[in-house]
């Protein structure tokens, strides 16, 4: 758990940052310059860090993980505060519970899942 709250603190969970830090590079990807990282549908992506965002990028986020035993990269916070659910395919405005219908992020969740039901 304690590894978990850190990746958080990592990989950044500001909503101050600027829009224009996430971008989607193609088709299901998004990065988040910010935060360092890109995801897909899976979740947090390291070879999609390396390819868009470069082997440095991709450095900062593997030893960020460190061993990655307790990290689950399913879920995350992009540095605009939208948090992002793999298992659920669904983003949110905030990673605050509870998960109501008017917390859902659309725009994101399109980008990265595709079309929703």
């Amino acid at each position: 758990m304690k590894k978990l709250l850190v990746m958080a603190a990592l990989l950044g969970t500001s909503a101050s940052v600027l829009a224009a830090d996430i971008y989607s590079p193609a088709k299901g990807v998004v990065c988040d310059k910010q935060a360092g990282y890109c995801v897909d549908n899976q979740g947090i992506a390291i070879g999609l860090t390396e390819l868009y965002m470069g082997k440095m990028a991709e450095d900062k986020l593997q030893k960020s993980l460190g061993e990655g035993s307790g990290v689950s990269l399913s879920e995350y916070t992009l540095s605009n505060g939208v948090h992002c659910d793999s298992a659920e395919r669904q983003c949110y405005q905030d990673r605050f519970y509870p998960r109501t219908p008017d917390k859902k992020e659309n725009t994101l969740t399109r980008q990265i899942f595709g079309r929703q039901k």
